[in-house]
């Protein structure tokens, strides 16, 4: 699958983006003509699925901002702090249908399946517990699946605008980042693991049509306590390599090596001011202002005067 997959790369590389989705969608058009696409037999709604650990600090804003736009959420939760406690709190305050499963597999490809299995409904929204929707962004999405076909297959892809280390700042070399992030419950869909570690949602080329919305739709922020950016680092690290070692004597043994410390706070410090150089300042002017409910979060964990500055 993997071959298969750096295949397509190539080939969509070859055509140019435009030229292969012109490709693929006459494709799945012709496919329909003939009768060949299976029928679709799920509920016309939106289901949510999540894989979240340890997202205290934006799971609640995540969750609120897509609830005028997903009938159910499925969470595959990870934590240990009190991100459980919240997405209980959240369920029972706003009366949302949540699935809430506590799953402590690293592997983020087998967890994504088992939720991906749950799912009830015919759209499916891929979103962690550190994305948050703009306002603009519902009403977008919900105006889209309403003017599309309801017997066709579709991937639609849009950017997140990508924060980094806090909310002020982003990679210069990666300020956003576009996937396939709503897609139709296609047969053959699946998650499979890629190089890295990481997880991809494999959706048939052949069934599905890919729409492209160039304007970003949705924030993923990509800022933690720095204490949690750094054993995130070493967590990854220590999955990818299959290290049979205990993870958490890993970790103090890699930032022993890595800052000359057994202090982690210290270390994470050092870590976090080394990641903030290679970045630049969020461009309000560039990609608009964050959404009200990401601001209010924004100022409980910073200090208001870097979100008045920004």
């Amino acid at each position: 699958m993997v071959d298969f997959m750096s295949f397509k790369a190539r080939v969509r590389r070859f055509l140019g983006p435009r030229l292969s989705n012109a490709v693929r969608n006459s494709l799945v058009s012709a496919r329909a003509f003939l009768g060949l696409l299976p029928r679709v037999n799920r509920p016309d709604c939106v289901s949510a699925l999540m894989r979240v650990r340890d997202e205290e600090w934006w799971i609640e804003p995540s969750i609120l901002s897509i609830k005028d736009l997903v009938n159910e959420y499925v969470i595959m939760d990870a934590s240990t702090d009190r991100t459980p406690e919240i997405i209980e709190g959240l369920r029972r305050d706003y009366g949302l249908n949540i699935i809430h499963v506590m799953d402590f597999d690293d592997d983020i490809a087998r967890v994504s399946q088992r939720g991906l299995e749950m799912i009830r409904c015919r759209w499916v929204l891929r979103w962690d517990g550190d994305f948050v929707m703009t306002e603009y962004g519902v009403q977008f999405i919900k105006d889209l699946i309403n003017r599309l076909r309801r017997d066709r297959y579709y991937a639609i892809y849009w950017p997140h605008i990508l924060l980094v280390g806090d909310p002020f700042h982003q990679d210069p070399n990666a300020p956003l980042h576009s996937e396939h992030w709503l897609v139709t419950y296609t047969p053959g869909m699946r998650f499979i693991r890629i190089p890295g570690g990481f997880e991809y949602l494999y959706v048939p080329t052949t069934l599905a049509y890919r729409i492209e919305i160039d304007k970003p739709l949705s924030f993923h922020v990509d800022a933690k306590p720095k204490v949690r950016l750094l054993s995130r680092k070493y967590r990854w690290e220590h999955f990818v390599k299959g290290v049979n070692e205990p993870l958490m004597d890993y970790i103090k043994r890699r930032v022993e090596e890595d800052y000359g410390t057994d202090d982690l706070n210290k270390a994470a410090e050092i870590y976090y001011q080394e990641l903030i150089s290679k970045l630049v300042p969020y461009d309000k002017n560039k990609y608009g202002d964050y959404p009200e409910i990401l601001k209010r979060y924004i100022e409980k964990y910073f200090e208001k005067s870097w979100v008045n500055l920004q």
